[in-house]
């Protein structure tokens, strides 16, 4: 009972410290939290798997899920603040600097990835990359990927509604944030959980 009045009266953050000096900070729930304490602690002896890229997945609070490649991560720190003390308690963190003050919550992209090069000198796009509306199961199975049930794929491919498709490779792959949607097409019968 005591731990339940615990975190009930906290809030638990993933603070993620990155190799190029960015600093990452996702809200998550004690479920979630203790699944990446308990899978981290698993890895710390090491991989028998050395060619194997790996990520660090998991989902905030806000219904996102998050992909980091472990090879970009400097640090994990698991932080925890009186509920009291944290402003805009259960909101979108930004990390990425890519919501206008004026803009709703429920307007962020689909997918947001940050990737090891620099953006294209005629500017086109910029790190990280923003796909505002992509298709509803584009990343299917690749949950199973994550977990180790399936073979890691070498590209993601991300197809917005025009039908416009992008590939980015895998490894060049920081940091991949983007809606659960994206792991479900409606038709298989994915029902949001709250």
């Amino acid at each position: 009972m005591q731990e339940v009045e615990f975190n009930e009266n906290v809030v638990h953050t993933l603070r993620i410290e990155l190799l190029n000096g960015k600093v990452l900070k996702y809200p998550i729930d004690v479920e979630n939290k203790q699944y990446l304490i308990d899978s981290l602690r698993l890895n710390a002896d090491g991989s028998y798997e050395e060619d194997r890229i790996s990520f660090l997945w998991f989902e905030t609070t806000y219904s996102r899920q998050v992909v980091i490649n472990e090879k970009s991560i400097a640090r994990v720190i698991f932080c925890i603040d009186p509920a009291a003390g944290v402003e805009h308690q259960g909101s979108y963190t930004d990390n990425f600097g890519i919501i206008d003050k004026g803009t709703a919550e429920g307007a962020l992209p689909s997918a947001i990835v940050l990737h090891k090069g620099n953006a294209p000198e005629d500017h086109s796009q910029r790190n990280p990359l923003l796909y505002p509306s992509l298709v509803d199961g584009c990343l299917a199975s690749f949950d199973l990927e994550l977990e180790g049930k399936q073979r890691l794929r070498q590209f993601i491919n991300l197809i917005d509604e025009e039908g416009e498709e992008s590939f980015i490779p895998m490894e060049q792959i920081m940091v991949m944030e983007f809606d659960q949607s994206l792991f479900y097409a409606e038709e298989e019968g994915y029902d949001e959980e709250d």
